[in-house]
């Protein structure tokens, strides 16, 4: 049988010399960022020149240093801290994976550090796979981009160049779509587009109240009002499956099909925003977790693909010129994010047993265990898989500024997320160890009680 050619569509690092030699430059970096950190003044000068040119303080006195280890990050004054919000779910596998060190030193190597859709790479090609792999039947379509935003805003030109003249789009409230113009309407946080002129064609629905049996007939009555006052005029609905800025509330498959049922039965799209869910859920995307495949025409990813991306259906391929744009990602996110994809796809982490699904149920038990040692002071928890969250207290906005600062005194990063009542937020990891969790959560604790004894208050 005559030997087969390599293809240019193979990693570069099936090359034994290329990983020998990548793992070679990866420990001369290692080595030499292990002989540098900054002096306690010049990290402190550091961080207020950064915060000058930024022209506004950081939430964390954090400058990042080099070389991590697993779920723990080196700051650039050598002392360490446990990331538990891994760059607000970016860091899929923690700091410093070698495995996906090598593949981004490779990819960094191999050509530009850019690629567009003018000129896309064998990256390009890899990535688009592998997401559509993933994205169940229906979904024939992926157009890369940088940032979940611009996915988000492709996506919300998709769906409105499809049902034009049709402008309103239905969103559910406490919901999150991005930081642009058109998205911060989207996105039900006033703060978010304070100044900003609203063109007021965005409708709210509520989504699930757990504690309310009739909320899915509820949010399903208020999108029928919606379609009645507005015939003709709704293009779409955006779905978050599980709210990320609103708070990481989630919902039973049943809400989401009812809605979703009564879109298609309206001939409106069904738009689904995985841009944070994306690979944290048990599977690449939460619709196909919940089983809503049948009902869904667009969907958008990022943050653990190392870009993003949008996915649609064949009947919603968009006229030339509509999603085009320079760069499609970096040279490096696009062979990250595949080799990210490939490493949960082998590595077992996907499905309802799979590690993630487990990483989950692990996160759970050590909540309960500091619920029942500080029951005034953990509440709420919510989530699910590798993104998970608790209301702190009474959930107040100098409460959880207070734990987060805490924390990170303590030595963890966390995040926050939703308001009325505010929660302290994990992106996990999704290889996170149990001794990682174990001090993680230690060190959550001390900050709680630290926080309730400042303050007067009972944990």
């Amino acid at each position: 049988m005559p030997r087969q050619r390599p293809s240019p569509l193979t990693s570069l690092l099936a090359a034994p010399a290329v990983r020998a030699a990548a793992r070679a430059l990866i420990a001369a970096v290692a080595e030499q960022t292990g002989e540098l950190a900054l002096s306690p003044k010049a990290y402190a000068r550091a961080l207020r020149e950064l915060e000058r040119r930024r022209g506004r303080p950081l939430v964390f006195p954090a400058l990042l240093g080099g070389q991590g280890r697993g779920a723990r990050v080196r700051l650039a004054d050598g002392t360490w801290k446990l990331d538990f919000v891994g760059g607000i779910g970016v860091y899929a596998f923690g700091h410093s994976d070698p495995d996906l060190l090598e593949t981004a030193v490779v990819a960094a190597a191999a050509d530009t550090v850019f690629q567009g859709h003018l000129h896309p790479g064998p990256e390009y090609l890899r990535l688009s796979r592998a997401l559509l792999r993933h994205a169940g039947k229906r979904m024939t379509h992926a157009w890369l981009s940088v940032s979940g935003a611009i996915a988000n805003e492709n996506a919300l030109k998709i769906v409105l160049q499809k049902h034009s003249p049709a402008d309103h789009v239905v969103v559910f409230e406490r919901g999150f779509a991005g930081r642009t113009l058109s998205l911060a309407e989207l996105t039900d946080k006033p703060a978010f587009r304070e100044g900003l002129p609203l063109r007021g064609n965005v409708l709210l629905v509520p989504f699930h109240d757990p504690d309310d049996p009739h909320s899915t007939h509820k949010s399903v009555a208020s999108l029928d009002a919606h379609l009645a006052r507005f015939p003709g005029r709704i293009a779409a609905m955006l779905f978050e499956l599980v709210q990320g800025e609103g708070g990481f509330h989630s919902a039973p498959q049943g809400f989401f099909a009812a809605l979703m049922q009564r879109c298609r039965e309206a001939g409106i799209a069904v738009w689904v925003d995985e841009v944070q869910t994306f690979a944290r859920t048990g599977e690449l995307f939460a619709f196909r977790s919940l089983g809503l495949d049948e009902w869904v025409d667009v969907v958008t990813a990022g943050k653990t693909m190392q870009g993003s991306a949008v996915l649609f259906r064949h009947a919603y391929n968009p006229r030339p010129g509509l999603i085009a744009g320079t760069y499609a990602g970096a040279t490096v996110g696009m062979a990250v994010g595949a080799r990210i994809i490939e490493r949960l796809e082998s590595e077992g982490y996907l499905g309802p047993d799979g590690r993630i699904a487990l990483l989950g149920g692990r996160v759970e038990r050590r909540f309960e265990s500091l619920r029942r040692r500080l029951p005034l002071a953990v509440s709420g928890r919510s989530g699910v898989g590798a993104m998970q969250a608790f209301v702190p207290f009474d959930g107040s906005p100098e409460i959880v500024s207070a734990v987060l600062a805490a924390a990170f005194e303590e030595g963890l990063l966390v995040w926050s997320a939703g308001a009325r009542p505010g929660k302290i937020r994990l992106l996990l990891p999704v290889n996170v160890t149990d001794e990682e969790l174990e001090a993680g959560f230690a060190m959550l604790e001390k900050a709680l009680a630290r926080v309730g004894e400042q303050r007067g208050l009972e944990c």
